[in-house]
C-alpha cells in the first residue's frame, strides 16, 4: 500500500480502526503514554507498551514494516544513547533510556501513519482556537505546527541516510560527508513542501 503523501509525512490510507479514530483523541494518547513511559521505570513495563502499540498498528490494517518504520528512522540516537549510558552509567540505565524512547515514537509514529495532513491541520487548529483572543491567526499556527510534525521523521531518516553513504564511502569520520546531504536533502524538502503550499493556496 504506497504513502499517500512523499513531502507531508507518512500517512498510510489504510481505513483501519486507528484512522477512524478522531486525531484529537490520538494525540491525547500519545500525550498520555508519553507522561506514563517518562514517570516509570519500568522497562518491562514499557516492553508490554511497545507490544500493545504494535498489535494496534497491525489490527488497523498496517503491515508490520510499515508499523516499526518510526523506529529505523532512530536507529542511531538509539545507539549513541546505549554507547553514552555503557560509558557513563550503566547497561540498566541505556535499557530504560532506549525502552522509553522506542515506546514515545512508536506512539508518535502511529499517529503519523493513521492521520492525514487534513487531519492534523483541523486538530492543531482546535487547539490552537483559543489564540484568536489574542489576534493571532490560529490557522496558520496550526498549519505551521502540522508541519513541524511531519518534518521530524523525514529529518530523522534523512540524518540516517547520509550517515550510511557516508559509511559506505569510507566517510564516516567526516563531517562534512555527513552533513552536507542533510542540508541538500532539507532545502529540497523546503521547496517541494513550498511548492505543495502554493498548488493548494496556502503559500501566502
Amino acid at each position: 500500500m504506497r504513502r499517500k503523501s512523499r513531502f507531508f509525512g507518512t500517512y498510510v490510507p489504510a481505513g483501519g480502526w486507528l484512522h477512524r479514530t478522531p486525531v484529537l483523541a490520538k494525540l491525547g494518547a500519545v500525550a498520555a503514554i508519553s507522561i506514563v513511559v517518562l514517570a516509570l521505570r519500568n522497562p518491562i513495563f514499557d516492553a508490554c507498551l511497545f507490544a500493545v502499540l504494535v498489535a494496534c498498528g497491525l489490527t488497523s490494517r498496517l503491515r508490520l514494516g510499515q508499523v516499526l518504520s518510526p523506529l529505523r528512522a532512530i536507529w542511531i540516537f538509539v545507539a549513541l544513547i546505549i554507547a553514552f549510558h555503557l560509558i557513563f552509567t550503566d547497561a540498566a540505565q541505556a535499557v530504560a533510556m532506549v525502552s522509553k524512547l522506542i515506546v514515545c515514537v512508536q506512539a508518535a509514529g502511529l499517529l503519523m501513519l493513521t492521520s492525514s495532513i487534513g487531519q492534523l491541520l483541523e486538530a492543531f487548529a482546535v487547539l490552537v482556537r483559543p489564540l484568536r483572543f489574542l489576534g493571532i491567526d490560529a490557522e496558520r499556527v496550526a498549519l505551521t505546527a502540522a508541519l513541524t510534525v511531519r518534518s521530524i521523521p523525514f529529518m530523522a531518516q534523512l540524518v540516517g541516510q547520509s550517515a550510511d553513504a557516508a559509511r559506505a564511502r569510507g566517510l564516516e569520520r567526516s563531517i562534512r560527508a555527513r552533513s552536507m546531504p542533510v542540508v541538500l536533502g532539507a532545502v529540497k524538502f523546503a521547496q517541494d513542501t513550498g511548492r505543495a503550499l502554493d498548488a493548494r493556496g496556502l503559500g501566502d
